[in-house]
């Protein structure tokens, strides 16, 4: 191909055609142009699909970590409304100066004494951050809705230690009246499952003993503040476990769309 275009541009110069040659010229040079533009397209193009394959597989592993994100929030909202439940009970029982029954005592404790927190999947976020993928997003709704998420994940993070700091409290003054290790059989107990049986030889006999130790808590100011505390705290949580549910449920509809392009 380039030899005929040669032996075109000899026979212009030596019938000596310089008009024709000239236009001819000119017309070659916009064929390396546009062939060069064109060879530029593809690269872009090539590159373009690169990126969007990647992408894509960022999108993908970010709703798997958001899809496990919401199932642990699920568990932590039901566990946070226990424990709200719990402390009203309390409450209620010390507001009537009654004990109750033991066994139903002991379980409201045992609902505020066991805990957990909500850690999210960030694993593909950071990924997307460290790799400087995340600023090529061309979403920008995505991308903002993913720095929101990730602030409320920082409030989520504040609202835990908080939390954290009124349990030592509330811990360390119940445990100051009660002698709780009494009220179980732990060599029957399950205790990687947290499947606590009660010692109910040991509870039937010492019952007025045991009753008198729990008065003595529901006088104490400070523990009834802590229950006070912690049923705030709670429900408090509550409320942003759930506004972190409907962020995430909104951006995984977004990232719906961008896997359905």
């Amino acid at each position: 191909m380039l030899r005929f275009f040669r032996q075109i541009r000899q026979r212009l110069l030596t019938e000596n055609k310089f008009s024709k040659y000239l236009l001819y010229a000119i017309g070659e040079i916009l064929l390396v142009v546009i062939g060069i533009l064109i060879a530029l397209q593809v690269n872009n193009w090539n590159e373009e699909r690169k990126e969007r394959r990647v992408e894509i597989k960022f999108f993908r592993n970010l709703k798997n970590d958001l899809h496990a994100d919401i199932e642990r929030l699920d568990y932590m909202i039901d566990l946070a409304t226990t424990k709200v439940k719990a402390s009203q009970k309390v409450k209620l029982l010390s507001d009537r100066d009654s004990v109750g029954s033991l066994y139903d005592f002991s379980d409201a404790m045992l609902d505020l004494i066991f805990v957990d927190e909500f850690k999210p999947n960030e694993n593909t976020y950071e990924e997307m951050k460290s790799s400087g993928n995340f600023s090529t997003i061309r979403n920008d709704t995505l991308k903002l809705k993913l720095l929101n998420l990730r602030k409320t994940h920082v409030d989520i993070d504040g609202s835990q230690k908080h939390m954290r700091n009124d349990f030592d409290l509330f811990l360390a003054d119940f445990e100051k009246y009660i002698d709780w290790g009494k009220y179980f059989d732990l060599s029957k107990s399950n205790i990687p499952q947290l499947d606590l049986v009660y010692d109910s030889v040991y509870i039937e006999s010492h019952t007025n003993h045991m009753k008198a130790e729990v008065r003595e808590l529901f006088e104490n100011k400070i523990f009834l503040n802590n229950i006070f505390l912690l049923e705030i705290n709670y429900a408090y949580h509550i409320d942003l476990l759930k506004n972190t549910k409907n962020q995430i449920e909104e951006i995984m509809g977004v990232l719906d769309q961008e896997l359905q392009k």
